[in-house]
C-alpha cells in the first residue's frame, strides 16, 4: 500500500505521533476528502488545524471507531422501488 508516495513500511517506521494528517486517516479508510469534510461539518469528527493543514488526534480516531462500533452513525438501508416494466 502506498500513501502519498510513502510505502507502508516507511510509514510504520515513523515514530508514533499523537496526531495524524486527516488526509492519511481518510486514505486508510478509503474515504474521499469531500466525505471527510461532511463528517467534520456534521460534527462526527473533530480535527485540528495547524498552519492551514488539517490533522486528527489518535484519541479522536479511537473515539470515532468506538462511536462507529456502537452504531451511532447507522441508518436503515432504503431499497429503491422497482420501475414498472412497460411492455
Amino acid at each position: 500500500m502506498e500513501i502519498r508516495g510513502k510505502t507502508s513500511n516507511e510509514i510504520s517506521a515513523w515514530p508514533a505521533s499523537p496526531i495524524v494528517l486527516f488526509d492519511i486517516f481518510l486514505d486508510s479508510l478509503g474515504i474521499t476528502p469531500p466525505t471527510g469534510w461532511r463528517w467534520r461539518k456534521r460534527g462526527w469528527i473533530t480535527t485540528l488545524n495547524i498552519a492551514g493543514r488539517v490533522y486528527i488526534s489518535r484519541e479522536e480516531i479511537n473515539r470515532f471507531y468506538e462511536r462507529v462500533a456502537a452504531g451511532e452513525f447507522s441508518k436503515t438501508h432504503k431499497t429503491p422501488k422497482r420501475k414498472a416494466v412497460v411492455e
